[in-house]
């Protein structure tokens, strides 16, 4: 099975490039895709992008959409004998995710030290994607790294599973990058400074959902 090597997951590769495209066809089959701003997303360098988490097919949407290849931290219990196969040969990252994960973190720092994109859902679990709340490792990977931080509003995949008559809408707006600074090599990132990076891209990620919500929606009490 490919696994794509480092510098693959960095500047794409020709089997990556026909994953992307084969989840763009799967995915206008099911749905109409909408993707804005895309042109926010830094062609090169370190990304964390901020995502929030409404169904499953947030992450391999991104992965399909977003041009640059995307390794999102994925829980363990995902990779089933069904979802393995995609996810071990788009580059994703297995995460324990009842403990610390020293293996996972470190991949993480590995990919946004060498120029790479990794895909973190703040809200930490599937929800109702307004971001109220926010783990700090988003706020770690882009203090430990100097990766730009890119919030990404997901709309309507959860309706994806639902199909009727017609192919439910899905809208994927991609944000400002975010620059939260660097703590030196050496010096430890303070959990203070981490929790304080970690709630600016919280709220910066829970307003793009808000104001890129359809009519349709309604922000619940």
């Amino acid at each position: 099975m490919y696994q794509p090597p480092l510098p693959d997951l960095v500047s794409g590769s020709g089997p990556l490039r026909r994953r992307q495209w084969a989840v763009r066809v799967l995915a206008r089959g099911l749905g109409r895709i909408d993707v804005r701003g895309i042109s926010q997303l830094p062609t090169s360098g370190g990304v964390v992008l901020a995502v929030n988490h409404r169904d499953f097919l947030d992450g391999p949407l991104l992965v399909g959409y977003l041009g640059r290849p995307v390794s999102f931290l994925v829980k363990t219990e995902a990779y089933t004998p069904r979802a393995t196969p995609f996810l071990v040969t788009t580059g994703q990252i297995p995460v324990v995710r009842d403990r610390p994960d020293v293996v996972a973190v470190r991949a993480a720092l590995r990919l946004l030290q060498a120029g790479g994109v990794v895909g973190v859902f703040p809200e930490g679990t599937r929800g109702d994607g307004f971001v109220r709340t926010a783990r700090p490792g988003v706020g770690y990977f882009a203090l430990r790294t100097g990766a730009l931080v890119v919030p990404v509003a997901c709309h309507g995949t959860d309706h994806l599973k639902h199909r009727r008559l017609r192919r439910p809408a899905v809208r994927i707006t991609v944000g400002k990058p975010m620059d939260l600074g660097r703590v030196p090599v050496g010096e430890r990132v303070s959990r203070e400074r981490m929790l304080t990076a970690t709630e600016q891209v919280r709220v910066a990620l829970a307003d793009l959902v808000v104001k890129t919500m359809p009519d349709s929606e309604a922000v619940p009490a």
